[in-house]
């Protein structure tokens, strides 16, 4: 069975404290910062690790996933270096258990959200309403708890069209497997962060979400208190707001961090 179908089995969305955790990253390496990240910087912070390596800085390991996952796999007292949350929300969690060293906290990217079809669909999909269509049976979003989950449901709510799609949304890990389930087909849209539209080519959007119906979208990035190597953290994370690696994330298509609330 595989996990889309054990999603549409599901009967509601399951409470955080029923999620199983994140597998934990490797243990702590002596030669390496260890970075959990949001997967929607899968391919854009690697690129950003790749240049500062090789300008002769320390390696950098990375484990992926939800943020929510992740903040809950710092708690548990995972061997990370640095933290980076697709919301403020999952930082201020982790930070408020005294976990982040605040001095080192930024708020890095900003990022856009939109709705995804397979690339061969022929959909047509010019409102949020229009996500309710016959066509569209399974729509897929990140979890409740998952930032870009609860940017979805925002932003669904906020346009009038959360009543008519909640009973064909089908709920993914993060925000790559509702990315995933739009490329194989096994859903005929989800909401994705534009960034992650852009690394797929088997999907294509079909709608981008005006900016005002959702919160900001926001990622914060700080040194964790546990940190095995402080200053090496606290340089990678200078490195990735300096202007060679704002380059890397600009063309992946995140944006300058909100520097305010709407």
């Amino acid at each position: 069975m595989s996990p889309f179908t054990r999603s549409l089995l599901a009967v509601g969305l399951a409470p955080l404290a029923a999620l199983p955790l994140a597998p934990r990253p490797a243990a702590a390496d002596d030669h390496a910062v260890v970075v959990l990240a949001a997967s929607s910087l899968t391919e854009s912070l690697q690129r950003v690790a790749t240049a500062w390596t090789a300008s002769g800085h320390l390696a950098v390991t990375f484990s992926f996933d939800a943020s929510s996952k992740l903040a809950k796999q710092v708690e548990a007292g995972a061997p990370a270096d640095v933290f980076f949350s697709a919301d403020a929300d999952w930082m201020d969690y982790v930070g408020s258990r005294g976990l982040v060293d605040t001095s080192t906290r930024v708020n890095l990217l900003g990022n856009a959200l939109v709705a995804v079809v397979p690339a061969s669909s022929a959909v047509q999909v010019a409102t949020a309403t229009d996500l309710s269509r016959p066509e569209i049976k399974h729509l897929a979003l990140a979890g409740e708890n998952v930032p870009a989950g609860k940017y979805g449901r925002a932003a669904l709510a906020s346009l009038g069209a959360w009543e008519a799609v909640k009973d064909r949304v089908v709920s993914g890990d993060n925000v790559r497997t509702v990315l995933g389930w739009v490329a194989t087909g096994e859903a005929d849209a989800g909401v994705v962060y534009a960034t992650d539209a852009k690394v797929e080519p088997k999907v294509k959007v079909a709608l981008a979400f005006p900016s005002t119906s959702y919160p900001p979208i926001v990622y914060p990035a700080a040194v964790l208190t546990s940190a095995a190597h402080p200053e090496d953290a606290a340089a990678f994370l200078a490195y990735c707001r300096s202007a060679d690696g704002m380059a890397v994330f600009l063309a992946a298509g995140f944006t300058a961090a909100p520097t305010a609330p709407r």
